[in-house]
């Protein structure tokens, strides 16, 4: 999207939002302002592997830690297991499709 110079609060308002809603940004050209996408890195190993342990803290982590504890007192049962292993298999298919590591 280009405005030209000079131009009214209106139209930089208009381009302004047009950015927000494109993830785009404003760069002055001289004679008129244009809205130019965002570059976005490809995300890091590190990242991914951040990403990674935070999705399995937020959605097994504390199952897994409940599992310790039951094992360890004798109350974990073969349905817990069955249930726990379920949601591992569940959340690892999760991450293997959605958080990839960046091949090379």
């Amino acid at each position: 999207m280009i405005v030209n110079k000079p131009y009214t609060d209106e139209q930089y308002a208009d381009l302004a939002v047009y950015c927000n809603e494109n993830d785009c940004h404003i760069v002055d050209k001289g004679e008129y302002l244009e809205s130019v996408p965002n570059e976005h890195p490809a995300p890091t190993w590190e990242d991914i592997d951040k990403a990674r342990v935070k999705y399995r803290q937020e959605h097994i982590d504390d199952k897994t830690i409940a599992r310790m504890r039951k094992t360890a007192n004798g109350t974990w049962t073969e349905e817990d297991e069955q249930a726990y292993l379920a949601l591992d298999a569940e959340i690892t298919a999760w991450i293997e499709e959605n958080l990839p590591y960046p091949e090379g």
